[in-house]
């Protein structure tokens, strides 16, 4: 009898296991498509650049697949999960928002419309909730009033969310037809269209009206009138930023009320010239970004911090220049922390259009400081007239070691979330050389060895480097001293004798005194498992979703790379035993070609991605 109870277990162990998912797909939907506004599913064309996974902070995690073919969205590990549109979205003319449920676990659900602050201008979103109440016995076809989303605007939707009540953590969704749907005669308009994105000061221009069924009259309006104002059909430029220009038709005939949308973008001229050059002497610097000196290598301008802030790259007047729009924050990260305890200043030029006042931040994080991060910000003032020559006394970032400093942060003061800022030789200088600073570190496998390299910046007081190895990333041992042999010498180092599994690396870089500090850590994999990489859709406008199998190295990442070797952006990843998704955001980057890399230690694959 024992035998037949276990058995009896794994029996209901798998039958569980293959309720987990549905069977079958949801009813087809048999609204008229001219009447629909789709966000998901293969019914309708869906409203493009959707981001069903942005980086809200949730613990849910998601997967796509196809139930019965159609294309399926599921949540898992569901507390609360997102969804941002590419651009707002107009539900003037709708009147319900239909979507398919279908859960094993989740009996209470909040759905949520939203306004954010960003198309609002305000302080607070507007975000209006119904709750549903789900049978775990099938697909739930689901019909919610818009009007029961109370104080929603409607011509300006740009994002919506789903929140786990029962169990409010933990539980599994599957989404099919995600649609708002108007139960009248909606005329169908199409050919809509403005410029994309128009300088500020550029002239007025007249909207051509589009082609509709309906004969009713058409009118227009902007959701920002301190960017655009209309008059009759002529379009007025007043301010950088973006509105939404809305072509509403007169109901007529058969038909009702319709409406269709586009989002206009007003930018700020750039600067037409470069900064003033740099004069310091190239020994003197340890230079992050610019043309005239090496620059640290590795350092991400664009981690994902969660922050609003977008990144442009240019060339002004024949220097490579970073651009930070509507900015809130941004962050830098370096690979390994910056020894800049010798120098004086921390230098950088910046032009702007707008902003009065940026907070300037240099930190030493968690990971280097083993506790809490120290994080100390000194506000400077700019002009909007030309490039501004800033030197920040370190001394004002009092409380940071100067010897770990490991992230930069850049806050919008003065305005706090729309500044934007043109960023051109930032460095930290002094009257005298500086000390020992690492230009660049690699680990990589040839056959089966590891090949270690390295070069400096500048190297005042230093006697040399202990190379050393671990086989868990905690107990090291030195496998070779190397002579310092001056600043801007290139060094290398081959371990013939590499431990099965992972193997990690770093320097100890030992000065004058005999006191030493470490580099970063870098590992090479020597097991036999590889890993592959595959994502879609290519070209992307704003996510892309990566699909990562089994990982075995907890030092694996994933990242964004311009042609110009910058990393952009890097996802860390750890050791995981079956497949994953990743959705990489790209929205806001400049379009082109961008490498996508995938590394484990031991193994890199890479493929092209094209930004539209």
């Amino acid at each position: 009898m024992k035998k037949n109870y276990i058995l009896l277990a794994i029996l209901t162990f798998f039958i569980c296991k293959v309720q987990a998912q549905p069977g079958t797909p949801a009813p087809k939907p048999t609204a008229n498509a001219s009447n629909v506004v789709s966000l998901w599913g293969n019914t309708y064309t869906n409203v493009p650049g959707t981001n069903w996974y942005p980086n809200w902070g949730q613990a849910t995690q998601v997967a796509y697949s196809s139930v019965g073919g159609d294309t399926t969205l599921g949540y898992t590990a569901l507390n609360y999960e997102g969804v941002a549109f590419a651009n707002p979205i107009d539900l003037s003319n709708m009147d319900s928002l239909h979507l398919d449920v279908w859960s094993p676990n989740t009996s209470s659900l909040d759905v949520r419309l939203i306004n954010s602050t960003a198309v609002q201008n305000t302080g607070n979103p507007i975000q209006p909730n119904v709750t549903l109440t789900l049978n775990n016995s099938g697909w739930n076809v689901v019909s919610i009033p818009i009007s029961k989303f109370t104080g929603l605007k409607l011509n300006v939707l740009d994002q919506m969310s789903f929140t786990a009540l029962t169990p409010s953590s933990g539980g599994t969704i599957y989404l099919e037809h995600i649609y708002f749907v108007s139960h009248v005669n909606l005329p169908t308009i199409t050919g809509f269209s403005i410029p994309s994105n128009l300088l500020l000061g550029a002239a007025p221009f007249t909207l051509t009206d589009p082609a509709s069924n309906s004969t009713g009259a058409f009118t227009y309006t902007s959701s920002d009138v301190t960017v655009a104002t209309i008059s009759g059909k002529v379009v007025t430029i007043v301010g950088a930023g973006s509105t939404v220009i809305t072509a509403n038709q007169a109901a007529a005939g058969s038909f009702s009320k319709g409406s269709a949308s586009a989002t206009l973008v007003v930018s700020y001229p750039p600067p037409t010239t470069a900064a003033t050059a740099p004069t310091q002497s190239a020994t003197n610097v340890i230079s992050l970004w610019g043309n005239n000196y090496a620059n640290v290598d590795g350092i991400n301008w664009y981690p994902n911090w969660g922050q609003a802030t977008q990144l442009g790259l240019s060339n002004i007047g024949g220097d490579t220049t970073l651009e930070y729009s509507n900015l809130n924050y941004e962050g830098v990260q370096t690979t390994t922390p910056l020894n800049v305890g010798k120098a004086s200043y921390f230098h950088l030029d910046v032009w702007t259009p707008n902003a009065t006042a940026v907070v300037v931040n240099l930190i030493n994080s968690a990971l280097v400081t083993g506790g809490a991060a120290v994080q100390v910000a000194d506000t400077i003032s700019l002009t909007t007239s030309g490039w501004n020559a800033i030197d920040i006394p370190v001394t004002a970032f009092k409380g940071v070691d100067l010897t770990k400093v490991d992230q930069v942060m850049f806050v919008g003061a003065t305005p706090a979330t729309s500044s934007v800022i043109y960023l051109q030789n930032i460095y930290f200088w002094a009257s005298v050389p500086l000390a020992v600073s690492l230009a660049d570190f690699k680990a990589s496998k040839i056959g089966n060895t590891a090949s270690l390299t390295w070069k400096t910046v500048s190297e005042t007081n230093n006697k040399g480097f202990n190379v050393q190895r671990s086989s868990n990333g905690k107990n090291w041992a030195t496998l070779k001293y190397v002579a310092g042999a001056g600043t801007g010498s290139s060094y290398s180092f081959v371990d013939n004798s590499p431990a099965s599994g992972v193997s990690y690396y770093r320097l100890g870089l030992v000065d004058a005194s005999g006191k030493v500090t470490y580099s970063s850590t870098l590992s090479v994999d020597f097991s036999k498992a590889t890993i592959g990489i595959s994502f879609y859709p290519n070209p992307v406008k704003s996510v892309m979703n990566v699909n990562i199998p089994a990982i075995q190295s907890n030092t694996a990442s994933l990242s964004l790379v311009g042609l110009n070797g910058r990393t952009i952006k890097t996802v860390q990843l750890g050791t995981q035993s079956s497949n994953s998704n990743v959705a990489v955001n790209v929205a806001g980057l400049a379009k082109g070609i961008y490498v996508l890399t995938l590394k484990d230690g031991a193994t890199v694959k890479t493929a092209k991605v094209v930004v539209e």
